[in-house]
């Protein structure tokens, strides 16, 4: 796609309103997804009928015509969120109290999605040859049965497949494959023995196969008992825009780690990694990253979020400024956006 049009503008702040840190670096990587924007343009849906969505475009239309080095204060859009947020029964969206900003992402996509959502079909033809050929079967059937309840222009930018796997130990007979739809994935950064130094290595540990043994050991409807198997994961698509969370805070959120990750700004080559067909087309570029500041029970956000003109903005709520790229690869990184080439 091309854009000119957002080339040397952008330079515009959000207004803290009250913890919304979380909320407004969020709001900078979407409004840099240029996708995202055209994607909403060319989609039908009624304009006239208030909604996040609609919210959503109005203040994505105010920061791009807006002066650079203006502030914008996102009232209006931040009334709506929280609207939406007790209407779903999210009640952590509903008033102004810190959150994380990856659970954030996840329910404003879902808004854009439900807004836009309609029913469609899916028809699979065609004589699988091969073992890809019938992965690709039981993947577009999943999709049959998503995009038959609501299938939007959301799910084709932001939504990849994985696939989860039950293997043999033994044999290597393959007894289960259970393909799913995906948006943010969640990466582990440290393993029990040691820390991931880079972003490949948090992939590795994300598809390495997991023994199930002993107590663990998976049950076999067919036999009627336990047997120790191979849990994996692959991959059959990522999407055109990947969002990847670098898991720093525990599960119980008491604990945060602030190491070190390294990830490529350029050429992310996933293509190992894919079972799907043309493998070698998934490669991406970093464009956008969510960084979190401070500890568990406080702390701060901010983005950097690579503009039109290939520059690199740090968006800090209403403070904007240019910086280096040797700045974006850093120990506060959270949450990364990389766009497919």
């Amino acid at each position: 796609m091309n854009n000119a049009k957002y080339k040397n503008r952008g330079f515009v702040g959000l207004c803290n309103l009250g913890n919304t840190c979380f909320l407004n670096s969020c709001i900078q990587v979407l409004n840099h997804t240029y996708e995202l924007h055209d994607l909403i343009d060319r989609a039908r849906y009624d304009r006239e009928v208030s909604s996040v969505l609609k919210e959503w475009v109005d203040l994505k239309d105010l920061m791009w015509n807006g002066e650079n080095g203006g502030v914008v204060a996102p009232h209006q859009f931040i009334r709506h969120v929280q609207c939406a947020a007790r209407e779903k029964g999210r009640d952590i969206f509903t008033g102004w109290v810190q959150n994380d900003i990856t659970e954030f992402l996840l329910f404003l996509i879902d808004c854009f999605h439900t807004t836009l959502a309609r029913k469609t079909g899916v028809k699979i033809g065609g004589t699988p040859e091969n073992g890809t050929d019938r992965l690709a079967i039981e993947c577009y059937r999943m999709l049959e049965s998503v995009y038959k309840r609501e299938h939007s222009v959301i799910l084709e930018l932001f939504y990849g497949i994985y696939v989860s796997t039950i293997t043999d130990i033994t044999g290597g007979e393959l007894y289960s494959v259970r393909p799913e739809h995906y948006f943010v994935l969640d990466l582990q950064i440290f393993s029990k023995d040691r820390m991931f130094s880079n972003l490949y290595e948090c992939m590795d540990a994300f598809t390495s196969p997991e023994m199930m043994s002993g107590e663990n050991a998976w049950f076999n409807e067919k036999t009627g008992g336990k047997e120790d198997i191979w849990k994996g994961v692959c991959f059959w698509s990522f999407p055109k825009i990947l969002v990847l969370t670098l898991k720093r805070f525990s599960a119980d959120g008491m604990q945060k780690v602030n190491t070190h990750v390294d990830f490529p700004l350029d050429n992310l080559d996933l293509s190992r990694y894919v079972r799907g067909y043309n493998p070698s087309s998934y490669t991406y570029d970093l464009f956008g990253v969510c960084n979190h500041s401070g500890g568990c029970q406080g702390g701060h956000y901010t983005a950097y979020v690579k503009n039109a003109s290939d520059q690199w903005v740090h968006y800090n709520d209403d403070h904007v400024s240019i910086i280096e790229n040797t700045h974006v690869v850093s120990p506060m990184a959270y949450c990364l956006f990389y766009r497919k080439k």
